[in-house]
């Protein structure tokens, strides 16, 4: 059966795959993101191949170099990077066929960042600066750029970059340099608001069947963890989605003096759902206690807070209350 012939990609990875790593990696720099990705690929699939058909991927690229220009500033890179990879004999005779060196695509970078990022980066640019980004671009890319920009900015991107007319490559080279400095502080922002800690753990966990499982597995790591964890797991505006049975096995667990003081930072709803678990007469006496009471600090109301959903908590874990989405324990 005669073998099927290599595709592009696949005669590309055989190249890259004869070549010592580094060499490799240096090359892969210069191919464009999506060809990246197809040589990826490809290598997956060349990882055994007949020596005839290596020589025969050398032979097709001495060939079909002799129509495209060197890689590197003056050829200088590719030059050592062959030398290095095929020895002198080879080395000399495929460089030999290649033509001197092309200018470099304006804003290569952008192959490599999805349309988003792209498109926060214009919106935080002068239109014009981001008229000439969009000329640069792809047009599967631009379009999908456009599309992620505010529709209030599109009208005038659109009419900028249908006059833009030539731009100098020292401005180009400027406004690349203004790009690459952009694009790193855009991903040092985005990089600070990543969200972690304790809350983002309890907000992961409030979501699974049976998040106690997890507390228990973390608390054989790390005890404090654990427990902060736990903190948040359970907040006290969540006693809204507590039945009236189990408000009155916490009402009974507090004090009348704290259950007055978290009361003063509930809202309306919250409040009422509260005292409507309560005897009227529990629930008179601690609102004509909310109509006395003063101003209260802030942290305080929060402290307060705190101790019921701690309570809450604890009723849960002796079995002695079910808590909301929890698919264990009774009251």
């Amino acid at each position: 059966m005669t073998p099927q012939p290599l595709t592009g990609a696949q005669q590309c990875a055989v190249l890259m795959l004869l070549l010592d790593e580094g060499v490799a990696a240096l090359l892969l720099r210069g191919l464009a993101a999506d060809e990246v990705r197809d040589v990826g690929d490809a290598m997956l699939s060349v990882a055994e191949i007949e020596p005839a058909a290596i020589d025969g991927v050398l032979d097709i690229f001495a060939a079909r170099h002799a129509e495209v220009a060197a890689l590197g500033r003056d050829g200088a890179q590719l030059r050592t990077l062959m030398h290095q990879a095929f020895g002198e004999p080879r080395a000399g005779a495929l460089l030999g066929r290649l033509p001197p060196p092309v200018t470099p695509v304006p804003f290569a970078t952008l192959a490599w960042i999805d349309p988003a990022t792209i498109a926060a980066l214009i919106e935080a640019e002068h239109p014009q600066v981001g008229a000439v980004l969009l000329a640069h671009l792809p047009a599967d890319t631009g379009a999908a750029v456009l599309a992620a920009l505010p529709p209030e900015l599109q009208p005038g991107l659109l009419v900028r970059l249908s006059r833009l007319g030539p731009v100098s490559a020292a401005t180009l080279a400027g406004l690349e340099a203004d790009l690459e400095q952009a694009l790193l502080v855009h991903r040092a922002a985005r990089a600070s608001t990543a969200r972690g800690g304790t809350a983002a753990a309890a907000l992961l966990m409030g979501g699974v069947a049976d998040p106690a499982r997890l507390i228990e597995a973390v608390r054989g790591v790390d005890d404090g963890l654990a427990d902060a964890i736990a903190e948040q797991l359970f907040v006290f505006a969540d006693l809204i989605r507590i039945d009236a049975r189990g408000l009155q096995a916490v009402v009974r667990e507090v004090d009348t003096e704290r259950l007055v003081v978290a009361l003063k930072g509930a809202d309306a709803p919250l409040r009422a759902h509260i005292l409507a678990a309560m005897s009227s007469r529990a629930a008179a006496q601690v609102e004509d206690a909310l109509m006395g009471l003063g101003p209260q600090k802030r942290d305080d109301v929060t402290a307060a807070q705190a101790g019921i959903a701690g309570i809450v908590r604890s009723l849960a874990e002796r079995g002695e209350l079910m808590l909301p989405g929890s698919g264990a324990g009774y009251v």
